[in-house]
């Protein structure tokens, strides 16, 4: 596109009679000079410039030190009027270096990033990226982060409890269990015991478990499953030491039934010990020596232990005590919640990695439960 002459000369007065230039006569009329001068197609150089424009024919060619400064100082101006006064002008002149011709420059209007994209070619692979920010695990909460690190494993064990077959109390044949009696190793102590009872009673197939296992394995498997990890479901009453010890474990069940979990808590926890029926608290610094019993008979409302301690080698522990089903079902949900486990680090652990905390739980029906948080020791 070009400029009429009429529009030239309107930027070019447009220039002389701005403030930049008010204060510079010799520059205005320099301007003026050199844009007539290359609308004629004057062979414009120093000599001409100082023979036509400053009117001294007396100044030899090769000493011209007058023309050259005064180009100077008219770029110049140029420059700062249009840095200034002048920014927002479409059109520019320009007197190039080493040149005295006019000429005019369109101003390259920036393109917003957007328009310059062409988006034929890019929409493809932003789809992907969206779909793989889709599939992207959420990041991975501290608590929870050696269980779901890439090279972790877990076992999930859930609590049982051991069985024998024999006579029930109505006379039939069917499973027993007796509180007392809590592996293949115990029942058969009881048979040395009583030997009368000889012949009568066998271990069961099978073991019990209660609503607490399923409600808490499912808890768990929704939340590994969510960082795309998943684990083994193992049984307390069928799982040995040596494959406790083998990777990280979580149990979720009660204390009744003697786990060997229990022993596990108490050697990594300083300041609790914990029995089948009591939990005490002793040589903290700033915390009174207290106990709290585990044996509640109501099943409407009972203490949970929550604990995250470190076990064998590289491995941890995660464990949910309760002896009925509402202490470890309300537990195994509020550590897998994202907003109670952000809340319950932000408050209580402090940096800390390890704790053991008290909960109390009330539940009508064992189902709609309320968790009540009495302690928490960090480690």
């Amino acid at each position: 596109m070009h400029l009429s002459e009429k529009l030239e000369q309107e930027i070019v007065s447009k220039i002389k009679e701005s403030e930049t230039f008010k204060n510079a006569p010799t520059s205005r009329g320099l301007l003026q000079y050199l844009y007539e001068a290359t609308k004629k197609g004057t062979h414009l150089k120093e000599a001409v410039i100082e023979l036509e424009f400053f009117k001294d024919n007396q100044v030899e060619e090769k000493n011209n030190p007058r023309v050259r400064v005064n180009i100077y100082n008219l770029r110049k101006k140029l420059l700062a009027y249009y840095e200034s006064e002048g920014s927002a002008e479409a059109w520019q002149l320009k007197i190039d270096k080493g040149q005295y011709k006019v000429r005019f420059v369109k101003k390259q209007v920036s393109v917003g990033w957007a328009k310059k994209i062409g988006w034929r070619q890019v929409l493809p692979y932003g789809l992907l990226l969206l779909a793989l920010v889709a599939y992207m695990p959420p990041k991975k909460p501290s608590l929870w982060r050696s269980f779901l690190g890439s090279g972790a494993s877990t076992n999930l064990v859930l609590g049982d409890h051991f069985g024998a077959m024999g006579q029930t109390l109505t006379g039939g044949k069917g499973w027993i269990r007796d509180f007392e009696i809590n592996n293949i190793d115990e029942f058969y102590d009881l048979l040395e015991r009583k030997p009368e009872l000889k012949g009568m009673l066998h271990p069961a197939k099978y073991s019990y478990t209660t609503r607490m296992a399923a409600m808490a394995s499912q808890r768990f498997q929704q939340f590994f499953q969510r960082y795309d990890k998943g684990f083994s479901i193992r049984f307390s009453t069928q799982t040995t030491l040596p494959e406790i010890k083998e990777g990280n474990a979580i149990y979720a069940g009660p204390l009744k039934n003697e786990n060997q979990f229990i022993g596990f808590f108490n050697d990594a926890n300083p300041f609790f010990t914990l029995t089948s029926r009591t939990l005490v608290l002793s040589g903290h610094p700033s915390l009174e020596d207290t106990s709290w019993s585990m044996g509640s008979t109501l099943v409407d409302e009972e203490y949970a232990i929550v604990s995250k301690y470190p076990s064998i080698g590289n491995t941890e522990h995660f464990v949910f005590f309760s002896q009925h089903d509402i202490g470890v079902s309300a537990t195994a949900e509020y550590f897998t919640d994202k907003d109670s486990l952000q809340k319950f680090e932000a408050d209580h652990l402090k940096g800390k990695k390890y704790f053991t905390a008290l909960f109390k739980v009330k539940g009508q029906h064992r189902v709609d439960t309320d968790l009540k948080l009495e302690m928490v020791v960090g480690f």
